[in-house]
C-alpha cells in the first residue's frame, strides 16, 4: 500500500477516497491518520460514522486457543491487545487451563521451600518456572537439605557465651550464630576477645583466612576482621 501525500490541502475539505474507507478499522486510528495525512479525530469520526469497529471478528479457531495458553501468548499469536483476549475468555466462561495460572492452595504453598522446586512442580502439576516465581514472590528461600530449624533451647544459648563456643555446642557455623543473634536482637554479653601475638599477626595475608583460623584456633571472621583492620591484603591463590 503506497503512502498518500495530499500536500497542503485543508484536511477538513479533503474527501475520503474508496481506498481509505476500505482500510478503516484495519489498523489503529493513530497509524491510519499518520499514513494518510489526516487527524486521529477525523479518522475516528469517519470510522464511527461508517459503523466500523476496530475489534476484529473472533473466529472459532481463535476461541480454541483461549485458556490453553497464557492470555499474553494468545494475544501475541492473534495480534490482539491482551485485554481483548482476557475479556473474550471471560465472556465465554473459559477458565485458565494453563499450569501457570492455577490458583495456589494453602497446602501447595506449604510445600514451597520445603522440597526442591522440581519436586513441588511434579506434585502440583505446575511448571518449575511457575513454582520458582511463586516462591520468590512470597520471599521463601530455596530448599536446602542441610537447613535445620532453630530450636528454643538453641536460641536460649545465644549471647550467654562467645558465638564461637555456641557454634561448637550446637554444631552450627559461627556466622549463622551471629546472624541469628542479630535477627533476635540479642546482644553479645560475652564477646570473644582474641589476643593476637606478633607471630600470628605476621602470618595474616600469607594464607586464606579460613586456613589461618583453623591453625590458631579461632573463627575465620576474627582473622578477616583483624587483617582488614591492619589493611593487610588477602592472600591470592597460587
Amino acid at each position: 500500500m503506497k503512502r498518500i501525500n495530499h500536500g497542503t490541502a485543508p484536511l477538513k475539505h479533503r474527501r475520503w477516497t474508496v481506498e481509505e474507507e476500505q482500510l478503516l478499522g484495519t489498523k489503529s486510528d493513530r497509524v491510519f491518520a499518520k499514513f494518510f495525512g489526516r487527524t486521529t479525530t477525523a479518522v475516528a469520526a469517519r470510522r464511527h460514522r461508517k459503523h466500523i469497529s476496530l475489534i476484529k471478528k473472533w473466529m472459532p479457531e481463535d476461541d480454541n486457543l483461549l485458556g490453553n495458553r497464557p492470555d499474553a501468548q494468545v494475544a501475541m499469536l492473534l495480534k490482539r491487545p491482551r485485554y481483548q483476549v482476557a475479556y473474550r475468555r471471560r465472556q465465554l466462561g473459559i477458565a485458565f487451563k494453563h499450569s501457570d495460572y492455577h490458583l495456589w492452595k494453602p497446602g501447595e504453598i506449604a510445600m514451597l521451600g520445603r522440597q526442591p522446586d522440581r519436586k513441588v512442580a511434579e506434585l502440583t502439576g505446575r511448571t518449575v518456572k511457575n513454582v520458582r516465581h511463586k516462591r520468590l514472590k512470597l520471599g521463601i528461600p530455596f530448599f536446602n537439605p542441610e537447613f535445620r530449624p532453630w530450636t528454643h533451647a538453641e536460641d536460649k544459648l545465644l549471647g550467654t557465651m562467645p558465638d564461637a563456643e555456641v557454634a561448637k555446642r550446637i554444631k552450627r557455623n559461627a556466622v549463622a550464630i551471629l546472624k541469628r543473634r542479630h535477627r533476635l536482637q540479642i546482644p553479645n554479653r560475652v564477646p570473644a576477645r582474641y589476643v593476637w601475638t606478633q607471630k600470628q599477626i605476621a602470618r595474616l595475608g600469607s594464607m586464606p583466612d579460613r586456613k589461618l583460623a583453623e591453625q590458631i584456633g579461632c573463627p575465620d571472621y576474627v582473622v578477616t576482621f583483624k587483617r582488614r583492620s591492619l589493611k593487610i591484603p588477602a592472600s591470592r591463590p597460587r
